[in-house]
């Protein structure tokens, strides 16, 4: 994992402004943060829907619900 550096990088000023305004997020650095897991998240999910209609689960639910 990369430590904590100070990187310079050239950003839309007004995209940022508006993620700040909207998220009410007061720096810069937390509001990249932000979007950068939440780009991670989603890119995830996608992956995940891959799977949709390909029965991978094998079981019986009323079994598994009765077992509470």
């Amino acid at each position: 994992m990369l430590a904590n550096t100070n990187t310079n990088i050239n950003i839309d000023e007004n995209l940022l402004a508006e993620a700040m305004k909207i998220s009410g997020i007061e720096t810069k650095a937390a509001v990249l943060n932000l979007a950068l897991k939440e780009y991670l998240r989603k890119n995830n999910l996608k992956k995940i829907l891959k799977y949709r209609g390909t029965n991978i689960w094998e079981g019986d639910i009323e079994e598994m619900r009765s077992a509470r």
